[in-house]
């Protein structure tokens, strides 16, 4: 055989995988209708409570530093377990002092589980042998849920987009932040820091109807799940001498920061005092499924928002309002509620095939009627979240995306209070008085920031070019 004839072999078998991607990975989906999902679709009453207060208390952390302090202080008062399912871990100081807060509380006896996206996970570089030290440790648990196959493409679009910890069933956070400085660093923050939003919720007696055991029961089942798997069966002498060499060192980092006095890993939070009272505190997740996922969490959002009676305020890194997502929205959906929705601009997303797709189904949203604001000042929005008649708000991973509502794990809140509705709402106005009005009552009012921005000239020619390709993908984005 001769070379030439190994090379035409080689690239025919090539073009031949590259095939079985595209119809396994994309034509499969068109095609495969979403399944039918057990559990019911709440009525917005069902969100509400009928008490003044419940047993969870939440705490918006708007900021990103702050955000990392709960969940150092969670880290650091836990007395028995710790569950963690996020879609990546990412460079920075604060994640290496999380994780030597994890190795701290593992070796004080606290069972620590750890749940990462089985290919985003971000334990690669410099985190490489971060794996070999939680693998290692007799009180931690790691595991990535849905592992890359090279044969099985249509797995690929299966991803943990969860971003959720709780801590003895006392404690939980959930929101968009993964663990990195992009996220959690203090000031000056890196170039590709993001405005991220999540809440704590504190369950001061441990209560059993607390949402954080169902939050925890959640992670539990993707922890078991067959999708799910160990990330080491077995650790070389090697491997193991690499983890703790990593672990004594994250260790170090971690007792040297103690000593210092350092703000990061000294959090002073009175949770009872820091916490407000909501009236009921609800928990959704998308179905544990491959393919294309029964859209629940979307579902949910757009039954509320269909019953709302004043207003309906959104925020979200991505909008791509799909073909696919219309077809769930109720025919009820022209309601008198006022709505405002806030986004990324050319000039802020880092996202460039989510904002593509945006701007080619912008018109689709301006001609709603709602009122549509692009955010262009400095870093951008990651925040998900939503507010409906000045009460209820929900809370977590979830983006206006098709591929939050049929592809991805996703998870949210829903809080009843008018207090925490307040609080977010201010939150999401001070990013709404940096961003532009760009329409209202069906009609464009400034020229977007693609148009107007010189220094987005070059941008936002690529992402409008790109946006006449991803249109016809949008279901994946």
């Amino acid at each position: 055989m001769t070379a030439q004839t190994m090379i035409k072999g080689f690239l025919l078998v090539l073009l031949l995988y590259f095939l079985y991607i595209v119809v396994t990975a994309v034509v499969l989906f068109y095609f495969l209708k979403e399944k039918e999902e057990d559990r019911p679709i709440k009525h917005i009453s069902e969100y509400m409570g009928e008490k003044e207060s419940t047993v969870d208390r939440v705490l918006l952390l708007e900021d990103g530093y702050e955000s990392g302090l709960a969940r150092m202080r969670m880290i650091q008062e836990a007395q028995h377990s710790i569950d963690i399912a996020y879609y990546a871990f990412g460079k920075g100081k604060s994640t290496e002092l999380i994780l030597g807060a994890l190795f701290e509380a593992a070796d004080r006896g606290v069972k620590v589980r750890i749940l990462v996206d089985g290919i985003s996970h971000g334990l690669r570089g410099q985190l490489s042998s971060v794996r070999y030290a939680l693998a290692s440790h007799e009180n931690i648990e790691l595991r990535y849920y849905e592992t890359f196959k090279p044969f099985k493409p249509w797995t690929w679009h299966n991803r943990l987009h969860d971003k959720i910890i709780t801590t003895d069933g006392k404690l939980g956070i959930i929101g968009g932040r993964n663990i990195a400085d992009k996220y959690l660093a203090s000031n000056p923050p890196p170039k590709n820091y993001v405005y991220d939003r999540d809440v704590l919720i504190f369950n001061a007696e441990q209560e059993k109807d607390s949402v954080i055991v169902e939050m925890k029961d959640y992670i539990h089942e993707l922890w078991t799940h067959p999708y799910t798997s160990e990330v080491f069966a077995d650790l070389s002498k090697r491997q193991k001498e690499k983890g703790k060499r990593v672990r004594d060192t994250l260790l170090n980092q971690y007792s040297k920061a103690n000593q210092n006095n350092a703000d990061f890993v000294n959090p002073a939070i009175d949770w009872s005092k820091s916490t407000t009272p909501t009236k009921k505190v609800s928990f959704i997740h998308n179905p544990i499924e491959r393919f294309n996922k029964h859209p629940f969490v979307w579902r949910s959002l757009v039954d509320i928002a269909a019953n709302a009676n004043k207003s309906v305020l959104i925020q979200s890194p991505y909008i791509v309002p799909a073909d696919a997502m219309k077809e769930y929205v109720p025919k009820n959906m022209d309601s008198k509620a006022d709505w405002t929705i806030l986004t990324n601009s050319v000039t802020s997303t880092p996202n460039v095939i989510a904002f593509s797709s945006y701007l080619a189904l912008r018109d689709s949203i301006v001609e709603t009627g709602a009122r549509l604001y692009e955010y262009s000042k400095l870093y951008s929005l990651h925040g998900k979240s939503a507010v409906y008649d000045q009460r209820l708000s929900a809370v977590g991973s979830f983006n206006l995306d098709s591929r939050s509502a049929f592809l991805n794990t996703e998870s949210i809140v829903i809080i009843d209070g008018e207090e925490f509705a307040a609080q977010l709402i201010g939150a999401i106005e001070s990013k709404i008085s940096d961003s532009t009005l760009v329409a209202d009552n069906k009609r464009y009012i400034e020229p977007p920031e693609d148009q107007k921005k010189e220094e987005s000239f070059f941008k936002a020619t690529f992402l409008n070019a790109l946006s006449k390709i991803t249109v016809y993908w949008k279901r994946f984005v």
